[in-house]
């Protein structure tokens, strides 16, 4: 099961109504990390782009080029390729990538955004990806970006402190599969200040 909740304007794109969410209690939510995601829709370049960030974690990735009938027809696709692009990205396991995807498949249950905190993550995000588009001229990918280089407020542990959300994704994959994954900030950060693009 996938618990994800809908902005205003994704719930628009999806064509479905406030009044069509369904209302889940404390007692029905996800119990693992994981499994409950905030999704939202802005434009990029003219384009529509799709953002998901991870409750637990602030672990995030974006969909690209994307139409309404896209966003409409093919949303659970969408959602898992895009996971499973952005694990393959950020180096972690074959194995760990299994068990993240089995988590993350089955009934897509709509709800409405409701912690501030991580509507003010995805935000902030937000404003990255388009900072990084339109002002930089590194031909980067976002996922080379935001979860190894940026660091995040809001988690869920309460902690003001700034965190990379890839440390705490890392933890949490620790914690709940024994799986253990070292993410490679450094190669993020050498990548951003190359001369050359990507690195190459």
């Amino acid at each position: 099961m996938r618990f994800i909740r809908t902005t205003q304007k994704l719930q628009k794109e999806l064509g479905i109504k406030a009044a069509d969410i369904t209302p889940v209690g404390n007692n029905e939510m996800p119990t693992k990390a994981f499994q409950e995601w905030y999704a939202h829709v802005f434009i990029l370049d003219w384009k529509k782009q799709v953002i998901f960030i991870e409750k637990e974690t602030l672990f995030s990735f974006c969909v690209p080029n994307l139409t309404r009938k896209d966003i409409k027809e093919r949303f659970s696709e969408i959602f898992e390729k895009g996971l499973g692009k952005a694990l393959y990205a950020e180096g972690v396991s074959g194995e760990a990538v299994s068990k993240l995807m089995e988590a993350c498949r089955g009934e897509i249950i709509f709800g409405k955004t409701e912690n501030r905190k991580t509507i003010g993550a995805m935000n902030e995000l937000v404003k990255h990806h388009k900072y990084s588009f339109y002002y930089q001229d590194r031909p980067m990918d976002v996922q080379d970006r935001c979860n190894r280089y940026m660091p995040m407020r809001g988690f869920p542990n309460g902690s003001k402190d700034y965190q990379f959300p890839i440390d705490v994704f890392a933890k949490k994959l620790k914690e709940q599969y024994d799986f253990d994954f070292k993410p490679h900030k450094e190669d993020a950060i050498h990548k951003i200040f190359s001369v050359s693009p990507l690195g190459v």
